[in-house]
């Protein structure tokens, strides 16, 4: 079953890319069917020979206008009605009745018909419209040319009326079945192309959207490198130039401080290692689909802030931590860009204020949101080379609580120092699942 519909699907497109050899396949056969059963019934009661000559030639134009039927649909039609418009004009004496008909009921009168469907189905407004119109027309011309014969009344069920009644129909209702399927075919293959186009857009939306996911999991890796990166190196780097001058003085504290150097770099490495796992194909994958792994590395939480501050005490910096209200829980994302906030204020306290800084640290778990705030009494840091604007760590922790519903403001406090306040609605925050 398989082989075959895969075979009719071959046919069909090749049918399907080559119309115009399609066509002229089908105007053939009709030729040799319809069209030699019409030659031989002009030629079984002959007109005169002008007559014949043109009715010879309009079947010719008919069977030709199939040929195109969907390459110029419109020039089809119009050669096939000019055709059948001859044809109504006309008259085959039938030797035995002697009653004249047009030749357009003659069998090559089909070929009309798939030319009528045929604009109908590929042609360009408003020809579908006209061509009804137009049959509707032929349709009434040819009853008139007929029933206007002699001898129509006597033969013709319900008289000269009914008779008239009966053939309009018949042809009025062959005229419009041959529009309506065309009509049928214009709407099915416009049906499929929207279809398509919307398969189109939503397969770009897609695109789009994975691009998109995959340009905020660059920012926020950006984000973490440069948290992780900055802090652990400033504290390493601080530690380091304090331990100089303690390694002479007291051996025992030259010790705590390379240990505080120690586990600092081992925290920073066990940070990067888990930053760069995500830049795996598979871990962006995961990631982008919303699935979490097993082994993704715990991120830091506002509990953490205490130590934190502790390892920055133990690095030489005087930092002071005050925590207010009722503490409430928080889902990932909100613990992480809290964390980050104080974070990133106190590694630029560690990079900027000078020697001698100190700072404080406030936590206000407040009715409505919550506030974390970050004051040093050293110098602001230095604008970022290149830029007029915030550092990165600055836009890092303003993105982050843009996501969150918060707003960040950063500058020099009023009595010196600089000041970094971050706040974060109850609405954005909301206990993991």
């Amino acid at each position: 079953m398989g082989s075959s519909a895969g075979r009719a699907h071959r046919v069909h497109e090749w049918a399907r890319q080559r119309p115009l050899v399609v066509d002229s396949l089908l105007a053939l056969v009709l030729a040799a069917t319809a069209g030699v059963a019409a030659v031989a019934a002009v030629l079984a009661d002959p007109p005169g020979a002008g007559y014949l000559v043109l009715t010879l030639a309009a079947f010719l134009v008919l069977h030709l206008a199939v040929a195109v039927r969907r390459v110029r649909p419109v020039v089809s039609y119009v050669s096939a009605a000019v055709s059948e418009a001859a044809l109504a004009l006309v008259p085959l004496l039938s030797a035995d009745e002697g009653t004249p008909f047009p030749a357009t009921l003659l069998p090559a009168g089909i070929a009309y018909l798939v030319c009528a469907y045929s604009v109908s189905a590929w042609g360009q407004p408003p020809w579908p419209r006209r061509s009804l119109l137009i049959g509707a027309i032929g349709a009434a011309a040819v009853t008139l040319r007929w029933v206007t014969g002699p001898g129509f009344a006597e033969t013709a069920p319900g008289g000269q009326v009914g008779g008239t009644l009966f053939v309009f129909c018949g042809l009025l209702a062959v005229v419009t079945a041959a529009w309506g399927m065309g009509a049928y075919r214009l709407w099915q293959r416009t049906q499929i192309a929207d279809l398509a186009e919307r398969a189109r857009r939503a397969e770009q939306d897609r695109t789009e959207q994975v691009r998109q996911a995959a340009l905020d999991e660059r920012a926020r890796i950006a984000r973490e490198m440069h948290d992780v990166v900055a802090h652990s190196l400033s504290v390493m780097v601080r530690q380091a130039e304090g331990g100089r001058f303690v390694a002479a003085a007291d051996g025992p504290r030259a010790a705590e401080v390379l240990r505080t150097i120690a586990d600092t770099g081992r925290e920073a490495l066990q940070d990067m290692r888990s930053l760069l796992g995500v830049l795996r194909t598979d871990e962006v994958d995961r990631r982008l689909s919303g699935i979490e792994t097993p082994d993704d590395a715990p991120q830091p939480t506002i509990d953490d802030v205490p130590q934190l501050v502790e390892r920055l005490r133990d690095s030489g910096l005087a930092v002071e931590l005050t925590v207010t209200g009722r503490p409430r829980p928080l889902d990932r994302a909100a613990h992480l860009a809290a964390y980050r906030l104080v974070q990133e204020s106190l590694t630029n306290v560690v990079k900027h204020a000078g020697d001698g800084a100190s700072a404080t640290v406030r936590i206000d778990w407040g009715p409505e949101d919550l506030v974390l705030q970050v004051t040093d009494s050293g110098q602001p840091p230095p604008p970022t080379v290149a830029t007029s604007g915030p550092g990165r760590g600055q836009v890092g922790m303003a993105e982050r609580l843009a996501l969150l519903g918060g707003t960040l403001n950063a500058g020099p406090a009023t009595d010196g120092g600089y000041r970094v306040s971050g706040r974060i609605p109850w609405r954005s925050l909301r206990e993991d699942a």
